[in-house]
């Protein structure tokens, strides 16, 4: 068992001057992107004493060096961490304010693009490849053997190895995985996220293989998440295809440079035991297509909501675990405009310097793309013969993982459970991309290309009584006794990649399954044992959830049913408090869509940790196949806006079905965030003491009082 003498945040304080000097200049809408895609989360495992972990982290996340001509290190080129980007940006806000950037959008635009593009161009030299996909300097990741990525060594050469703490991918969860299973048995995967997909899915091949013979076990766990999941998908999709033979085998024999006898070596079934997607970028990133087709369209809502649900955004410059951010702030932001700025945001990275000396070049960004895309990115982009031919090497890879591998993801996971590689996908639903785009989706991914479901746009379900049409060719699962169709009917799992062992969680961000409790019990149970074969094995692990994050303060289902269901059989609605430092007084719930109701709910309070039932007044007797709103209003203790809100869906589970008109396919859907109005104020707060939102008032202040005091502390101290 390893203990730290001091944190990993103060680690990483102590080296960060130098890994930023890079960063200090991104000021451009490539690294904001970066940063956003590897806002990396972390969790906890329980105890396998079996099988090594390799953890497959998200994009951006290894870190890439220049070597020099003995395949030394000669420095770091590319080494995000949280703490130096946030003390980076908080440095710069003085300056970013006094340029007054809308001003200059307005005033003067041509000169401010030029010159951003001039210092993004700059800054980020030393990451640029070639048109053909080769590093345009002597660059690449570290460390790649087990021997120097597995966490005892990295434990035991923290003080002595300046870049050895840029190897912990997962912060959070690595020194609680390591006293699980110890820390020799934890493996820190690293990979060029620059290049190609098939290239990545072929070094985390080798990889595995080393680890193996390092360990002399037999099978390895692989936690992956975001770009660490599309890796982990295309390596199992590729192991498959290997395993099978044939065209799609001698295709990737040949462009890996490999004898098709060989694959195997690195493309094998038999190396992996459990595999966890979480957030996996399998089918594409919606963000990447909207970024590079210039369709970008920041919504700051729900970026700021991205880092609101992620605990501590602080976490790595002040340490703790407190939840700072519980309350919401996203709502003063709802109705900015940032026209002008998208509209340049989007010229800058359109500008054919950065398009194609950085974003083209690398070719995870082609692969990003997703199918129903890339030939007209592939179009619009390399619209030259000169440019055809300059990226025909990256195109001949990108093809592949478009044509042998994306299209049948499907078949080939299946295809790996079959042969008994226990492959299991967890994925977020039910927020926009914050590229504003009209998608279902975790914030990044959509849910569509990180499950393969039908899945109806956001903003919209399924019209009531909408069934699973088992005839359909593209339905995974044809059981008419399995109902794949999420709560707020707008999700249909039937046609996912694997519908029996997809499990959805509605509201959680992407990749941020390390704050969210539901998750991380789900994520334990999938990574290290053999509990859930399927999403029917276990009820307490439905295959559709919402997210347990606190930051939503409260969580509900009801009694009888699980969750997101309703039906006849529900006698009482389950409330529990998510919230870790707050009690919170229930003011009303409103329902819409079924005649049940609630009475005597104002003034019920339920304290940290507890859940309270409310028995129904009335009874679920609408059909089957249709869908109601369950709108939660409560005070927190120590909120600073006084009332909050959630809503949650519900499908009805009764026998007799609604009828289903095909010509209406859609219906338009209730979204979130839910803002209060003043009809629902007036409605509901009748008999509300209103001395009770004055100490919550008062309460916050001495609450964010007294944290800014101990921030300035900690700074002062260090």
């Amino acid at each position: 068992m390893y203990k730290f003498q001091k944190s990993l945040s103060d680690y990483m304080l102590r080296t960060q001057n130098g890994v930023m000097e890079m960063n200090k200049k991104l000021i451009s809408l490539f690294l904001a992107v970066i940063m956003l895609v590897t806002a990396v989360p972390m969790t906890a495992f329980a105890k396998e004493e079996s099988y090594p972990v390799v953890i497959n982290s998200g994009y951006s996340s290894s870190q890439i060096f220049m070597f020099d001509d003995e395949g030394n290190i000669d420095h770091r080129v590319w080494g995000l961490d949280v703490g130096g980007i946030l003390t980076t940006a908080l440095k710069d806000i003085p300056y970013l304010t006094a340029a007054n950037l809308e001003y200059f959008v307005s005033k003067n635009p041509e000169k401010i693009y030029k010159q951003i593009c001039k210092t993004v161009n700059s800054a980020v030299d030393e990451m640029k490849r070639n048109p053909d996909g080769t590093p345009k300097y002597n660059t690449g990741a570290w460390p790649t053997k087990p021997e120097e990525s597995n966490m005892k060594y990295v434990y035991d050469n923290l003080e002595t190895n300046e870049y050895i703490q840029g190897t912990i991918h997962e912060k959070r969860y690595t020194p609680i995985l390591c006293e699980k299973i110890g820390a020799e048995n934890v493996f820190q995967f690293s990979t060029d996220w620059r290049q190609e997909i098939i290239l990545c899915a072929r070094d985390l091949g080798k990889y595995i293989k080393s680890v193996l013979d390092y360990t002399g076990a037999k099978k390895v766990n692989i936690f992956s998440e975001s770009h660490g999941g599309q890796t982990t998908g295309t390596y199992i999709s590729l192991c498959s295809i290997v395993d099978k033979g044939g065209e799609a085998a001698e295709k990737l024999a040949s462009l890996l440079g490999m004898k098709t006898s060989d694959l195997k070596t690195i493309f094998n079934l038999d190396y992996v035991n459990n595999a966890v997607m979480n957030s996996p970028a399998i089918g594409g990133v919606q963000i990447a297509y909207d970024i590079i087709s210039g369709q970008m369209h920041a919504d700051i809502t729900r970026i700021l909501e991205f880092y609101e649900y992620a605990n501590n955004p602080l976490y790595e410059i002040f340490g703790g675990d407190e939840y700072m951010w519980e309350a919401e702030y996203e709502w003063l932001l709802a109705f900015a405009k940032l026209d002008k700025t998208n509209g340049f945001l989007n010229k800058i990275v359109q500008n054919d310097d950065l398009m194609y000396n950085i974003v083209l070049t690398f070719g995870s960004l082609w692969d990003f793309v997703d199918t129903e895309h890339y030939e007209e990115i592939k179009a619009s982009k390399l619209n030259t013969p000169e440019r055809q031919a300059a990226f025909a090497p990256i195109i001949k890879n990108t093809d592949y993982s478009h044509y042998y591998v994306m299209p049948y993801v499907d078949e080939n996971l299946s295809y790996a459970r079959s042969k008994g590689v226990n492959v299991n996908i967890v994925c977020g639903t039910d927020i926009t991309p914050a590229t504003g785009s009209p998608v279902n989706s975790d914030c990044l991914v959509a849910t569509k290309t990180a499950s393969g479901a039908k899945v109806a746009d956001y903003g919209y379900r399924f019209s009531n009584g909408y069934t699973t049409d088992v005839n359909d060719p593209l339905v995974n699962c044809t059981n008419k006794a399995h109902n794949h169709v999420s709560p707020g009917m707008n999700v249909d799992a039937a046609y996912g990649y694997l519908p029996e062992n997809t499990w959805y969680i509605e509201g959680q961000f992407h990749a941020q399954y390390a704050f969210d409790s539901y998750a991380l019990a789900l994520t334990n149970k999938l990574l290290l044992t053999k509990d859930l074969t399927d999403v029917h094995s276990d009820a307490n692990f439905p295959q559709f959830e919402t997210t347990y994050n606190a930051k939503c303060g409260v969580h509900a289902k009801f009694d009888k049913s699980l969750n997101g269901r309703a039906s006849e059989k529900d006698t009482a609605l389950i409330i529990e408090n998510l919230s870790k430092k707050s009690g919170i007084e229930l003011v009303s719930i409103k329902v819409e869509g079924s005649d049940i109701a609630f009475e005597n709910v104002a003034g019920k309070k339920i304290a940290i940790g507890e859940k309270i039932s409310l028995p129904i007044t009335g009874s679920v007797k609408e059909k089957g196949m249709t869908n109601f709103t369950v709108t939660i209003y409560y005070l927190e203790d120590n909120s600073l806006f006084s009332i909050d809100s959630r809503r949650f869906n519900f499908s009805v589970d009764n026998t007799e079905l609604a009828d289903y008109d095909a010509s209406k396919p859609l219906t338009k859907a209730k979204t979130s965030p839910v803002y209060i109005s003043s009809s629902d104020v007036n409605e509901t707060l009748a008999n509300y003491d209103f001395s009770i939102q004055i100490k919550a008032i008062v309460l916050s202040m001495v609450h964010i009082l007294t944290t800014v005091v101990e921030m300035i502390k900690k700074v002062a101290s260090k």
